[in-house]
């Protein structure tokens, strides 16, 4: 191979290490990136977020708020190729003001090209869908709104119809995600990173990770967020929240006002099955957190959850009762406080992968026989089990072992609301 090439493939690699920079930061790749913190001791600057904090002017190299007809098209086409993931669900496309309240009301969303502007009206939870008319217009026109780029974002909004308030549907999320990020509609990187990302990315790449996912934005500030699927049950661990352990999270969409309601959870896991609920508890409900196993727990943790008082213990009680136990605190601009204490456990155990497998259930079972080709039962059962085992070793996500307890304090400084998880023998709750 000639002597001129090396430097082009050497180029080349360093290139494509840096694509995770292209997509949000996976937890796996940010996990050494927590840092024990001390009761007594402020909050570091890594461990506290401060949003709301630059006002981006002119043109970003990440164009957030202007989206292409020729993306909103192939988001639709994209739609309909994975539409069983959904098949009575609709396509919206969503618009979030992304630093301040009231953006959204002086966005006035417009689609300009060569044709010249014409208004784009927004529905009360600033929604529209696409007019089959701009099939004929230029696809390089441009829907945007008249505030500087950063300032407003976009999503698709997939939600099958009867869904309760407070609940997403498993296989909503999962289409919503392959629309989204696949079609460009949600944040993407411009310039040589982002065209790299799709050169050598499948599309739909990070939307099949069974331990990770991208962001999703709830309707109101989360608290937690819960699978249940039968009676199967799994309260997700508090990493997936508000990008706890994300790292430079105002250069990512929710890194400001939507920080209180981004969550991820496991898409590619198939061991959940499309139809799962996806409870999202809100910071505002004011009934109780379950706190499975409570009562019962020895652990540390679980004395301190006992000994706390919803809207009586203060900051300074609760440091008291924790004594030296270490945590980390993320600070809401408006005052709100989220503290989450973790322990690791110890590995799973074969018997509790298998028990693992069984209540993955026969849909389970059925959804990932299908999506691996796999015919024969026990094979697909195998594979459940090999997945679970993949994810309990490398994941922070659904498969993460351990004991947590999270703290949701109020802008006076007086515990809301807490909430306590043990998993110790499987990767579910009972």
């Amino acid at each position: 191979m000639p002597s001129r090439i090396w430097p082009v493939l050497l180029t080349v690699s360093l290139f494509l290490s840096t694509l995770a920079g292209a997509a949000e930061p996976s937890t796996k790749e940010t996990l050494a990136a927590e840092p024990a913190q001390d009761l007594t001791a402020e909050p570091s600057a890594k461990a506290t977020s401060h949003l709301h904090q630059v006002q981006v002017q002119g043109v970003s190299t990440m164009a957030r708020e202007r989206k292409t007809l020729a993306q909103i098209f192939k988001a639709q086409a994209l739609f309909q190729k994975h539409h069983k993931l959904a098949p009575q669900a609709s396509l919206n496309y969503r618009v979030y003001a992304r630093k301040y309240p009231d953006d959204l009301l002086r966005a006035d969303l417009g689609l300009v090209g060569a044709q010249g502007r014409t208004p784009v009206t927004l529905d009360e939870e600033q929604r529209f869908v696409a007019d089959p008319a701009w099939r004929l217009l230029d696809q390089d026109s441009e829907v945007r709104s008249k505030l500087a780029d950063g300032r407003v974002t976009w999503r698709a909004d997939i939600r099958t119809p009867g869904w309760p308030d407070g609940e997403r549907r498993l296989g909503d999320l999962r289409l919503q995600c392959r629309v989204a990020f696949s079609s460009g509609l949600a944040r993407t990187d411009a310039g040589w990173i982002g065209t790299l990302s799709k050169l050598f990315s499948a599309d739909d790449e990070q939307c099949n990770k069974p331990d990770w996912s991208p962001s999703n934005f709830a309707d109101q500030p989360i608290f937690s967020v819960t699978l249940v699927h039968g009676d199967r049950r799994l309260r997700l661990n508090q990493r997936n929240l508000h990008g706890l352990f994300d790292e430079s999270g105002e250069d990512y969409d929710w890194g400001f006002l939507l920080r209180d309601r981004m969550f991820r959870v496991p898409l590619g896991d198939l061991t959940w099955p499309d139809d799962t609920r996806v409870l999202l508890e809100t910071m505002a409900s004011t009934a109780p957190s379950v706190n499975l196993g409570l009562q019962e727990s020895k652990h540390r943790l679980a004395e301190l959850a006992r000994a706390l008082r919803p809207g009586v213990s203060s900051e300074a009680d609760i440091r008291a009762l924790a004594g030296n136990l270490k945590f980390k605190l993320l600070r809401f601009e408006n005052g709100m406080q989220i503290w989450r204490f973790w322990k690791a456990g110890a590995a799973p155990t074969r018997a509790g992968l298998t028990e693992m497998a069984a209540l993955a259930g026969s849909a389970g079972l059925a959804d990932l026989a299908s999506a691996k080709g796999i015919e024969d039962a026990a094979k697909a059962k195998a594979a459940v089990i090999e997945m679970a085992a993949k994810a309990a070793k490398a994941s922070p996500m659904s498969a993460e072992r351990g004991t947590e307890l999270v703290l949701l304090l109020n802008a006076d400084g007086v515990l809301q609301k807490f909430a306590f998880t043990e998993r110790l023998n499987a990767s579910i709750e009972p």
